[in-house]
């Protein structure tokens, strides 16, 4: 160490750190480099895990800083944790974590997240002592292993696959007030959300318990659907050559002559400009439909929606990959 003084200046040098400042501040300039010096250290012991270090490697033991508070990386079973341990002062070396504990998860296992990490979450897994959140496609719930010393039980909801239906091309779906409907290039399928009652209809472009546009049939409606709404036992369609046509307690039919570009619903009405720029407007209290001028403000909202998940209160819908799966929930909660 180096020190040295002019006058009432003082310039203190240690291991290429150099600090200056006035005479009076010896102590605080002392302090200031040897803050980080004396720092307290602490051994922390792997016990049956692998601890990982600030390099992200995975090692049996380790040195850290100590701290009344700190928060640990551990690896287990190809699952890495962050748990939290508590330091009193004194201590100089620590296990762990301090116990494994036997989580028997009864009811769903699969894909899921554990502390916001990806799992395949297996019938019983080994955690540690700390909080955690678990989330699968059914649930999120969270449960305190800290003060657990024995196994511990988590109740899960599960799932039977009552149906599966595959399409040979999914064109759109629509999640309507009371059920699903699903447009498929050569079948439509109306799964309702009340009851199981489904309606498959082939070489059909829109089946319902309103009533079924099949292709080339009846009424000439060209192209698919682009928009449906339900509302007051009535559904709106309108296709993507810009035809009206509704199912249930009301009867309308109109061709707009071009397609449409943007729909919005809002209001209880339906907002519709077409390609042409022309505006229609569907009263959904009345039923009626007006036609409300031109325009040359024109953008496009309209896309297809091919895939969605739904959450009901008995069953759960998944529609992917041009296949739809109808799930019953179980619950398991002795």
């Amino acid at each position: 160490m180096q020190i040295t003084v002019q006058a009432t200046e003082i310039s203190i040098e240690y291991e290429n750190l150099r600090v200056k400042g006035n005479v009076d501040e010896y102590n605080y300039l002392i302090n200031s480099i040897f803050k980080d010096y004396f720092k307290r250290r602490i051994y922390l012991i792997s016990n049956n895990c692998k601890l990982i270090d600030e390099s992200g490697n995975r090692v049996s033991s380790l040195f850290f800083n100590w701290s009344e508070n700190l928060n640990i990386k551990i690896w287990k079973n190809d699952l890495e944790f962050d748990i939290p341990i508590s330091l009193p002062i004194g201590q100089t070396f620590k296990k762990i974590p301090e116990r494994w504990i036997n989580v028997n998860f009864l009811g769903y296992t699969g894909e899921a997240t554990l502390n916001g990490k990806k799992i395949e979450l297996k019938n019983k897994l080994e955690l540690p002592p700390a909080q955690f959140t678990l989330e699968t496609p059914y649930e999120k719930i969270s449960f305190n292993l800290k003060n657990i010393y024995n196994e511990y039980d988590v109740y899960l909801t599960s799932e039977i696959i009552e149906k599966e239906i595959y399409f040979k091309r999914i064109l759109n779906l629509f999640d309507l007030e009371t059920g699903i409907e699903i447009i498929g290039e050569n079948k439509s399928v109306w799964i309702p959300k009340n009851n199981d009652n489904i309606i498959i209809s082939e070489n059909a472009l829109f089946t319902s318990p309103y009533g079924t546009i099949e292709k080339n049939k009846s009424i000439q409606f060209h192209g698919i659907p682009v928009f449906a709404y339900e509302n007051n036992s009535i559904i709106y369609i309108i296709s993507s050559y810009g035809e009206i046509l509704t199912l249930g307690m009301r009867n309308i039919f109109r061709d707009m002559e071009r397609a449409p570009a943007s729909i919005i619903v809002e209001n209880d009405s339906i907002y519709i400009t077409t390609y042409g720029g022309k505006k229609f407007i569907i009263d959904l209290k009345t039923g009626g439909l007006y036609y409300n001028g031109t325009t040359s403000e024109i953008s496009n909202n309209i896309k297809p929606h091919l895939e969605k998940y739904i959450n009901l209160e008995s069953k759960n819908i998944l529609i992917k990959d041009n296949k739809l799966k109808i799930t019953k929930k179980i619950y398991d909660n002795k």
